[in-house]
């Protein structure tokens, strides 16, 4: 299977704290949770704003607990590693299309996903009609065009899955802990314990403007 790209017009991202205890019940049992410190795992929430892709434009928010990086001798080390356990869509085209190719779970109705500027700031507002799903605020920082190397895995069946993913583009990361998160009652955020999810992250990424490259999938 020939790369898969598609091109954004932003990509955010946060990493927060939360129980390891919540992160092993929404993980499969073959890969374990990474700990930022002892009993605390990471929950990464990205949010897209995809400009071109197979299935035309659309926004996506993914809820992702962070795990080990698969090495393999010589390979480069990824700089993340997710498992996605839930991925949210503005559009059917998308949902259909991350399923059958990458084998991702999806909240299976339309999302609203948008994206508010503020000066240094970019507010990511989640919600289902007048369902409010998520609020996330993240800032930004430094920027340096990069070519970083992520894992992603998934499950089908007993099917076990891992893609590698290149996200090249305009990249701002920091730790300065200015962002923040407002986890909402609703079904995309029912895996998670929302009270003893962190509400500000501990690690911020802002890109603009650049591409999300998906390696050929791998069985593991």
């Amino acid at each position: 299977m020939p790369l898969t790209r598609y091109h954004f017009s932003l990509a955010v991202s946060a990493f927060f704290e939360f129980p390891t205890s919540n992160a092993r019940r929404v993980l499969p049992p073959h890969l374990q949770p990474l700990e930022i410190q002892h009993e605390s795992g990471i929950l990464a929430v990205t949010a897209f704003d995809f400009s071109d892709s197979m299935v035309g434009p659309y926004q996506e928010i993914v809820l992702s607990v962070i795990v080990p990086p698969l090495m393999g001798r010589g390979q480069e080390m990824a700089k993340s590693a997710f498992y996605p356990f839930l991925v949210g869509t503005s559009t059917e085209a998308s949902r259909q299309h991350a399923i059958e190719r990458w084998h991702l779970p999806h909240y299976m109705k339309d999302l609203d996903i948008n994206f508010t500027p503020m000066d240094a700031r970019m507010r990511v507002e989640v919600g289902e009609g007048d369902r409010p799903v998520l609020d996330m605020e993240i800032t930004d920082h430094h920027r340096e065009e990069v070519d970083h190397l992520y894992q992603s895995f998934m499950v089908n069946a007993d099917h076990r899955f891992k893609v590698d993913i290149h996200m090249r583009g305009p990249h701002s990361e920091h730790e300065e802990e200015l962002g923040s998160l407002r986890l909402h009652e609703h079904p995309m955020t029912a895996p998670l314990d929302r009270d003893q999810v962190a509400t500000c992250p501990f690690r911020e990424q802002w890109m603009r403007d650049g591409v999300q490259v998906f390696e050929e999938l791998e069985r593991i």
